[in-house]
């Protein structure tokens, strides 16, 4: 069975960025003491956007001013990572978001658009709305694709634009403990949690990058879990919009996030498909960034100390970017240190509710991300 090989990486970041000191001194009255600690403990403290008056839109109902359109950000990273090939190498491209420009045409169609230097004829494959769990879709899909064409490659654009779509605050908002309506808590959260991201992959069939095992999927365990966190507005059920679309989140994330996570990783050790016979071997932990809370529980879950290198870039891409969702594990990937050899463990997990537990095989003599 062929394998996936990670040929080439790119990141591409909006220009505009917010500190959350910045965010918090915008929402001067809005905010109790004891969310204002709430949100200094998320783990966070820098996270980009796409609007270039982000803090007058959160805290003052100000017009979104774009800075750059969101679709630019993954044609920006995809023209990178294809550089150095012929496009026509290319037999497959992914459009991979939960929060695209727009809902029609899809990012893999307006990615087309943007780029006539990509092959009219390459196969195309939207992978929407899967949240945080969108990188373990990808490597499954670039396997079923390689296995079946080796001589070609697949380009795989991520994009996450989730900025815009945090609600206005216009009032005052208190931590969960002293709101009557946790919606109000998430609300305000929404704004100071989540950021903007692209990040294209190049993966094929050889190459001298590293290697993705096979995923071990786990997808609402129980029926129940679906309702975690849901956008439940503007489909076809609820048509019409007023306002800004809801965003809910339960109570019970941080733990079924936890359990999906560390039962994907026990089953797919368990399964012999990696040279692991516990996490703490892995060279390396990257762990879908949800929050500093989460991040703790996995590694108190994995037994590795939260303060090691094992899992430093997953705490690093939660600090400069925030939760970017489907881009998270991305940026892990492909932040610019060098990667020794060795046997990783990716984790990516999140709302619908989904996760995927797969290995990162870096070759002998290490790996550059480029």
């Amino acid at each position: 069975m062929i394998n996936p090989r990670l040929q080439a990486i790119s990141a591409e970041l909006p220009r505009p960025h917010f500190t959350t000191d910045e965010l918090l001194a915008a929402a001067d009255g809005h905010l109790t003491d004891q969310l204002t600690d709430m949100f200094g403990k998320l783990g966070v403290e820098k996270r980009h956007s796409v609007l270039a008056n982000y803090p007058q839109v959160l805290f003052d109902g100000a017009d979104p001013v774009l800075d750059a359109p969101s679709t630019q950000m993954a044609v920006t990273a995809a023209r990178r990572v294809i550089a150095s090939i012929d496009p026509d190498e290319i037999g497959l491209v992914l459009g991979v978001t939960s929060s695209p420009g727009r809902l029609l045409p899809s990012l893999v169609c307006d990615v087309f658009a943007m780029m006539p230097e990509l092959p009219r004829d390459a196969a195309n494959l939207s992978i929407s709305y899967m949240g945080c769990s969108a990188l373990a879709k990808v490597v499954e899909t670039a396997r079923w694709y390689l296995n079946a064409n080796p001589g070609k490659r697949v380009l795989a654009c991520f994009m996450e634009a989730i900025t815009p779509l945090s609600p206005v605050l216009p009032g005052r908002y208190g931590h969960f403990t002293e709101e009557s309506d946790r919606q109000r808590t998430v609300d305000a959260m929404h704004g100071f949690l989540f950021g903007d991201a692209s990040v294209a992959m190049l993966l094929g069939a050889d190459g001298d990058g590293p290697e993705f095992g096979e995923v071990e999927n786990l997808t609402n365990a129980l029926p129940s879990d679906a309702e975690l966190g849901t956008v439940p507005d503007g489909g076809s059920d609820i048509p019409v919009v007023h306002g800004r679309r809801l965003y809910t989140l339960g109570p019970d994330v941080t733990a079924r996030g936890t359990y999906y996570a560390s039962t994907t990783v026990k089953s797919l050790i368990a399964s012999g498909r990696t040279g692991l016979s516990s996490p703490g071997e892995a060279s390396m932990l990257l762990l879908h960034t949800g929050s500093t809370r989460i991040l703790d529980g996995l590694c108190a879950e994995f037994g590795v100390p939260n303060n090691g290198e094992q899992v430093a870039s997953s705490y690093r891409v939660l600090r400069d970017y925030g939760n970017t969702i489907g881009c998270s594990v991305p940026l892990m990937l492909a932040e610019p240190v060098h990667r020794s050899a060795g046997e990783a463990l990716l984790v990516a997990f999140g709302l619908s509710f989904s996760c995927g537990a797969f290995t990162l095989r870096v070759p002998a003599g290490g790996w550059d991300p480029s």
